[in-house]
């Protein structure tokens, strides 16, 4: 799809704005503070567009909430639509590309244009409610140089946009099945000098959470965390597919195994409206050595043998939403003798502050607690205490410290 960037298109009415004001209000998620689930989104937006600020905004009758941003100007959370570029863009079809705002009739008198950031490029997609065409607010980028998108940044830009209208989506429609199925749990695996060992916890009566380890030779384990999203039983049914593919696959390089089991689901992804994030590792025991591909899952924490501690972020899409033939990108650590990698799904956030310093809370609760069993009780006893309202997957891969 070409972006519009020359003739503007009627603004909507006011009885559009009424109902815009509904579609958000029923998604329930404008007073729920910062949450990972689109932090990473906007995130990955800014990190692999090149710009100085990316946006994840929600447009109300008269206001502009800001649900996510990240950049080197911080505004709202609130501000008046009018004043904003995804107001006066909410009437127009497809994705929307300024070159150079302050050469634009139709944006020269923004604020921010005008001063502080001194916007010069603006792109955005429109992010719509289910069923319906009404645009409810835009994932957009800025920056203070003018440029363009090329076709390939664009398209990407449009993938980040379908996951940001699936993760709105995700919290409103509460007949959703995601996932995995109960039964689809992973067999204990001895590995001398470590512990590996997880749980999932559902939300509902399937967990939208698959988790799996298993051995690939002698000195070989694989292991995956994954959270697929969709409707009904076909979550269940996918997610089935993707552990049978992964296990078919077992003794692949994880980003050679992650991009054929995606040729393999992606159809049946696509014609599910569903994707699935992704954290797949291969672990070497006798080295430590763990290659990994991380596809838009970005939930991993290392505790190291220091006392030091490193979150591991993704910056690739989740499948079914990465661009078809781009290379996944590959990942490396050594867990040393001591060092413990945790990987969780997003739920575990839930637990403290929806951000990712929830990952640092998860850290200390591990290194308080006196093994990985009473780790994974307390975990379970804080989601008595605090329900996530989303299901929740923890896997720990522990390495024993060396003796002295």
């Amino acid at each position: 799809m070409q972006p519009e960037t020359a003739m503007s298109v009627p603004a909507t009415t006011g009885a559009h704005a009424v109902r815009r004001a509904a579609l958000i209000a029923a998604l329930d998620v404008v007073d729920g503070g910062v949450e990972e689930r689109f932090e990473r989104i906007t995130r990955i937006a800014r990190e692999a567009l090149g710009v100085s600020g990316s946006f994840l905004n929600l447009a109300g009758e008269n206001t502009l909430t800001i649900k996510s941003q990240q950049s080197d100007a911080v505004f709202g959370p609130v501000i008046p639509l009018q004043d904003t570029f995804c107001g006066r863009t909410l009437g127009e079809q497809g994705p929307v590309v300024v070159a150079d705002a302050r050469l634009d009739d139709r944006y020269a008198d923004l604020p921010m244009v005008l001063g502080d950031p001194n916007v010069r490029f603006y792109a955005g997609v429109g992010l719509r409610a289910p069923d319906d065409d009404l645009k409810i607010g835009t994932l957009c980028l800025i920056d203070p140089e003018p440029r363009t998108l090329d076709a390939d940044e664009l398209e990407l830009l449009q993938e980040l946009g379908i996951w940001a209208e699936r993760e709105l989506l995700a919290g409103a429609d509460e007949d959703r099945l995601r996932t995995v199925l109960n039964g689809l749990q992973p067999t204990e695996v001895q590995v001398p000098g470590y512990r590996i060992t997880g749980m999932s916890i559902p939300h509902g009566l399937v967990s939208g959470d698959f988790h799996d380890w298993h051995r690939s030779g002698e000195d070989s384990i694989h292991l995956t965390v994954s959270d697929v999203m969709g409707k009904g039983m076909s979550a269940g049914l996918l997610a089935a597919n993707i552990r049978g593919g992964l296990l078919a696959r077992g003794d692949q390089d994880p980003c050679v195994a992650l991009a054929e089991l995606e040729v393999q689901v992606a159809p049946e992804l696509s014609r599910a409206e569903s994707f699935a994030t992704m954290f797949h590792g291969r672990l070497t025991p006798s080295t430590g050595r763990l290659d990994f591909a991380d596809a838009g899952h970005g939930l991993v924490l290392q505790l190291r043998d220091d006392g030091a501690e490193r979150i591991l972020r993704s910056s690739d899409l989740p499948i079914g939403l990465h661009p078809t033939g781009m290379p996944r990108a590959a990942g490396s650590l050594v867990l040393r003798p001591g060092e413990v990698l945790i990987v969780v799904t997003d739920g575990a956030l839930e637990l403290w502050d929806s951000t990712l310093a929830a990952l640092s809370e998860l850290g200390s609760l591990y290194r308080e607690s006196a093994d990985v069993e009473t780790f994974l009780q307390r975990v379970r006893a804080r989601v008595v205490e605090h329900d996530p309202g989303d299901d929740l997957t923890v896997v720990v891969v522990a390495r024993d410290a060396v003796e002295a």
